[in-house]
């Protein structure tokens, strides 16, 4: 028999392997996930106050009431604010230098337009201002919808230096979006709330379109939650979800359910079991004002209720200063205490477990406990973001020394993302004064081919910070090299949020210098001048500054109102 070249090959590496020592088997390698379990503890006083200074030999925990070791332990608190660190800016000017967080939790305001919007259109509506059932017509609806947006507004003017929030909005069914990312730019965030337009849905003029109409108000409510737990998982620490609503208690209460609406309590504890896992407490606020008690009114507060307790939060109504409301909430979900235990149990089954904690060894009369009361067993990791709702920081790159810049910069400039402050500056924003009449300069800037031909502003943006902040590669000549990236990509007031981009300008500046020119420029500030065409109108101006040599990253977005021409 004679052998091809490819079996003699075949039969040379068989015979080659075979003459190597055999080694012996590898053990198989055991590997044990331990199922953490998170819970947020307020504790406050006989008069509301929060109690500081606890310690862990202070709490035990029983889960399904058996006790559980306590496998670490934290005190959290809100933070003195310190206006002298942040320094005076002149007029028309800003910063992405972000003052010290108030505290360590992300507040995330979430403005239900979707269910403070009419249940019945206002040709079928023939009753007082709310009728038996507790239904609101349009007029109740927008006065609601506006007073949230006061209110919400009214807080951001007043909060802390350095309180960090987000804003998500839910509209129509199936239309949650980010309204604005984390920042305690009280400016921009609530340029971000007045640029929202009103829920006005209302397609029920009959009980069955009621029934379908609510069903679907109900369901996306519960896929909100999911959502937002979803996102929120990649943001690590607590976060304090603020839910401006009118209450749902057809969700929370069977009871309050007519029987033509579905049974929600499978989904209502999906979302509670998210939420719990991506730590997020929730506080509902009530928009509805000081009522009269009737037995709507009060499944309305039930409701609110039940939502904060399932969450370990706390639910405010029945009073006309929404805003005041929003800061108590707020200032309680800065003070808490985390613990962590592992429980005996392994699997993520979605199997309920009932939580105790108790102050057994403190002897202190008036001590009030709020926490989460029970879980589900959820896989954090099978909690992913839903694409395009986006409020935690992009990721990081896995190689820091080839991070895709490109792609980095991109997402860093979409509209309402975060703040990247690894590179600071501040920028003079003002618009130019017009040429003589009847000069047409050329436009600046990728205009939107849709707005070619209409008025334009031109404004400049002049860029100031130390040049000791740029980095530079050296070469062996003595030379010296930096990369600096200006961009600006600017939004339309979009009212969900999502924003058109309708201009932008990208500018990469090189700097080789000798050895003398690099001494004199770092030790002097960088200046550095841009200009744009702009369409009248609400804008969301977004500014970012890229150190290509260290990849340094600073973005910062500005409200710009441009006057018609």
């Amino acid at each position: 028999m004679r052998l091809t070249k490819p079996a003699i090959a075949s039969l040379l590496l068989t015979l080659a392997a075979l003459a190597q020592p055999q080694q012996p088997p590898v053990a198989p390698t055991l590997k044990v996930y331990s199922r953490e379990t998170i819970v947020d503890v307020t504790v406050t006083d006989a008069k509301g106050n929060p109690v500081h200074g606890l310690t862990q030999a202070d709490f035990t925990v029983k889960e399904d009431n058996k006790p559980q070791p306590i496998r670490s332990f934290q005190e959290f608190s809100a933070h003195p604010s310190d206006d002298q660190d942040q320094p005076s800016l002149p007029a028309n000017t800003y910063t992405n230098r972000q003052p010290p967080p108030a505290s360590d939790a992300v507040n995330v305001f979430l403005l239900d337009f979707l269910n403070s919007a009419p249940d019945i259109p206002p040709d079928v509506y023939n009753g007082p201002q709310l009728n038996e059932n507790g239904l609101a017509p349009l007029a109740v609806a927008l006065k609601r919808q506006h007073q949230m947006k006061v209110d919400a507004i009214k807080y951001l003017h007043g909060m802390p230096a350095g309180t960090r929030v987000a804003l998500l909005g839910m509209f129509q069914p199936g239309s949650l979006h980010v309204l604005q990312g984390v920042t305690s730019d009280p400016a921009v965030l609530s340029a971000s709330i007045d640029a929202t337009q009103y829920g006005t849905q209302a397609i029920a003029n009959n009980p069955e379109s009621w029934c379908s109409q609510q069903e679907g108000r109900n369901r996306s409510t519960l896929e909100s939650f999911t959502q937002i737990a979803a996102d929120l998982a990649a943001i690590k620490g607590k976060k304090n979800l603020i839910w401006f609503n009118v209450g749902l208690a057809t969700i929370t209460d069977p009871a309050q359910r007519p029987p033509c609406l579905t049974d929600y309590s499978k989904d209502l504890q999906k979302a509670y079991a998210l939420l719990a896992a991506a730590q997020v407490t929730v506080f509902p606020v009530s928009v509805r004002g000081v009522e009269m008690p009737s037995s709507a009114v009060s499944a309305a507060w039930l409701s609110m209720e039940s939502v904060a307790e399932a969450t370990g939060g706390a639910a405010y109504y029945n009073s006309n200063d929404v805003a005041g409301l929003v800061a108590q909430a707020v200032d309680k979900g800065a003070h808490y205490y985390t613990i962590s235990y592992v429980p005996p149990g392994q699997k993520y089954d979605y199997s309920h477990h009932s939580i105790h904690i108790a102050l057994d060894k403190v002897d202190k009369p008036g001590l009030h406990l709020v926490y989460r009361q029970s879980y589900d067993a959820v896989d954090p990791a099978t909690i992913k973001p839903t694409p395009g709702l986006t409020l935690a920081p992009p990721e990081p790159t896995a190689d820091d020394s080839h991070p895709d810049l490109d792609a980095e910069m991109h997402a860093a400039m979409g509209r309402a993302m975060p703040t990247s402050t690894k590179l600071i500056f501040n920028v003079y924003v003002e618009p130019v004064p017009a040429g003589p009449p009847g000069a047409s300069p050329a436009v600046l800037g990728t205009l939107d081919p849709k707005l070619i031909g209409k008025p334009l502003t031109r404004y400049s943006f002049l860029y100031n910070f130390p040049a000791s902040r740029l980095a530079f590669s050296s070469s062996p000549d003595g030379s010296h090299h930096g990369t600096l990236e200006l961009d600006i990509a600017v939004y339309d007031g979009d009212p969900f949020g999502s924003g058109k981009l309708v201009t932008g300008l990208s500018q990469t500046v090189a700097m080789p210098l000798s050895d003398a020119q690099f001494q004199s420029f770092t030790h002097g500030p960088f200046h550095f001048l841009q200009q744009l065409d702009l369409p009248s109108g609400q804008l969301f101006v977004r500014i970012g500054l890229l150190d290509r040599t260290a990849n340094k990253l600073g973005t910062l977005e500005i409200p710009l109102t441009v006057p018609k021409k």
